[in-house]
This record gives structure tokens, sequence and C-alpha cells, in this order.
């Protein structure tokens, strides 16, 4: 699975959970000030739970929450099962 991939699946998951307050979901390609490309999902709840989550590769991505402050996964089925926590 490709960043590509993870990313249309968590999109995908956040659209199916309800996680669509106040903007919808977002979802991004970047550059950070290391010149670093990534891609991203931005999803929240309304006055429970804002999240992003970066994808660098399918194996190191940071899911940032209002809740749980920054985490780092080394794959996509622990980000996966750590999401479906939420």
């Amino acid at each position: 699975m490709n960043s590509q991939q993870i990313q249309m699946d968590i999109e995908q998951w956040a659209k199916s959970q309800n996680f669509t307050a106040p903007y919808g979901v977002l979802t991004g390609s970047h550059v950070n000030n290391r010149g670093t490309k990534y891609l991203s999902v931005t999803f929240g709840r309304a006055r429970t739970l804002d999240a992003t989550v970066e994808i660098y590769n399918r194996n190191f991505m940071i899911l940032r929450t209002s809740r749980y402050g920054r985490q780092v996964f080394k794959s996509y089925d622990e980000l996966k099962e750590f999401l479906n926590s939420l």
C-alpha cells in the first residue's frame, strides 16, 4: 500500500465515521521546511476532536490530535488500530 492509497483509505474512513466537522475531510500534498514531501488528511468532530494525519511513506506517519497530541506510527496497521479507538 503506497502513501496515496493510505491517504484515500483514511479519507474514506473519516467520512464513514462522521468526522466531517466543521469543514469536512480535507486532503492535501505538502512540503515541509526541510523539503520533505508528505500527504495529509485533516478531519474532526465538533467540540471533541481535531486531527491531522501526515503520511511521509507507508512506514512513517504522524498523527496530530487536539486530544492526544503528536504520535508517530511505523505502520499503517498500527495507525488504523489507533484511529478506530477515536
